[in-house]
């Protein structure tokens, strides 16, 4: 957890002087103090000396002063900063200009970062201002539940507050119930006993980490294999990570495996995943794998 401070502490990686100017000057208008980096090398010096709150970072980028930026040095950065112990880590706005690529937001969420913005900024969603603040709320959000045992349905900054204190994962491998009735427009899973909610596509995502746990146990799922990220919501995976963390910290680092090739695996014995056959018949094809 953050320190308490006075001022929220940024860094900006980027190494075009006219946009570096552009966001140092509206993270200054936000009230916060602004570190700046052009190339991973000070970058990863500032990482070392600096606790921030949050980083603005380009994709592409130099390895040191005076190199060529490439997009693999930016993704390489983007690695470093997510693999921070927790009471380190900030949160990651990736910012880059070739937003238009899909696959480049997907593998930029999928690695970790929290958020992606594309350049040219504009004055609506994609703004850094506009990020920076929603950032922050979740960031504020997710640090309150934690403290208060108040859980929040991650993602959505008007969440209902529910009085449930995070599951113990401190007595081995979790046990996993799906649930799957809807409540508010959101399914319910129940993890050690504590219940939680999940909008209707993550928990479908989640339910298809969990049957495969079942059937494969130890085997990794690609996600070329999950129609919910197939069917172009690229930042399914990144928020159904939120979420659980949100709501049962610690569970997604310590039980949910990533082979660094899109491929992810729930690592809980298959007996420690049960189902309500009844609630999941609103989910006719995950009931069919579960009942396989």
């Amino acid at each position: 957890m953050l320190p308490s401070r006075t001022k929220h502490v940024a860094l900006i990686v980027e190494d075009d002087p006219t946009l570096l100017d552009l966001v140092t000057e509206t993270v200054e208008s936000l009230g916060h103090d602004v570190h700046s980096a052009s190339s991973q090398e000070d970058a990863l010096h500032l990482l070392e000396d600096t606790l921030f709150d949050y980083v603005l970072l380009d994709l592409s980028i130099p390895l040191k002063e005076g190199r060529f930026p490439r997009l693999e040095i930016g993704f390489n950065l983007l690695d470093r900063v997510v693999a921070l112990p927790d009471a380190r880590r900030p949160g990651i706005i990736v910012m880059t200009a070739h937003g238009d690529d899909h696959e480049f937001c997907r593998r930029a969420l999928l690695a970790g970062a929290d958020d992606f913005i594309k350049k040219p900024f504009d004055s609506g969603k994609e703004s850094p201002e506009q990020a920076i603040k929603e950032l922050l709320a979740k960031r504020q959000e997710a640090r309150a539940a934690e403290v208060s045992g108040v859980r929040y349905d991650a993602g959505e900054l008007g969440g209902v507050a529910k009085d449930a204190g995070p599951a113990s994962l401190d007595a081995g491998p979790p046990s996993i119930h799906l649930v799957g009735t809807y409540d508010r427009r959101r399914c319910n899973i129940e993890i050690n006993g504590k219940e939680l909610q999940l909008s209707e596509q993550r928990f479908r995502l989640f339910a298809r980490l969990a049957i495969y746990a079942k059937r494969s146990p130890g085997q990794h799922l690609s996600l070329l294999d999950v129609p919910e990220i197939q069917s172009g919501t690229r930042q399914a995976l990144n928020r159904l990570r939120k979420d659980l963390e949100s709501q049962v910290p610690g569970f997604w680092d310590r039980w949910i495996r990533n082979d660094g090739h899109g491929s992810y695996c729930l690592q809980v014995p298959s007996d420690s995943i049960t189902y309500d056959a009844d609630a999941m018949a609103a989910h006719g094809e995950l009931l069919v794998m579960l009942a396989k």
